[in-house]
């Protein structure tokens, strides 16, 4: 059971517009619409992201990618979606998802011939108004 302080903005477990969009559907194909069960017992929202799918490890036989976010056994190729998350960090992957990814497309050379800018001159590149 959740204790919920009345004082407190939440999240709504009921989304108006959603519920709606289910029964509309539901009606539609003569499906049976249903919530879950958390929210009807105990007001709390479900939410999903789907993580998980291609582990880390050394090789190929421990993983399926590597520390850089590179597939085993091909040349660049990456991993840089939810399924490199192996657990679930109990808030929206979002932001975990963009820092990995940040930091695999920093292992990458520089092309040669070509010039990568710094964060600093991508910031100053431009004049301000």
């Amino acid at each position: 059971m959740r204790l919920i302080d009345p004082g407190l903005n939440k999240n709504s477990e009921f989304i108006k517009v959603g519920q709606k969009a289910m029964l509309d559907y539901a009606a539609k194909v003569k499906g049976i619409p249903q919530n879950a069960l958390t929210e009807v017992m105990f007001g709390m929202a479900t939410t999903a992201h789907i993580l998980g799918g291609c582990k880390m490890g050394k090789n190929s036989v421990q993983g399926v990618i590597n520390d850089r976010m590179q597939l085993h056994g091909y040349a660049n190729f990456y991993v840089l979606d939810g399924s490199m998350i192996q657990a679930n960090p109990g808030v929206n992957p979002s932001l975990t998802i963009t820092a990995m990814s940040e930091y695999a497309m920093s292992m990458i050379d520089v092309k040669p011939g070509h010039t990568q800018k710094t964060l600093e001159e991508l910031m100053f590149s431009h004049n301000s108004i």
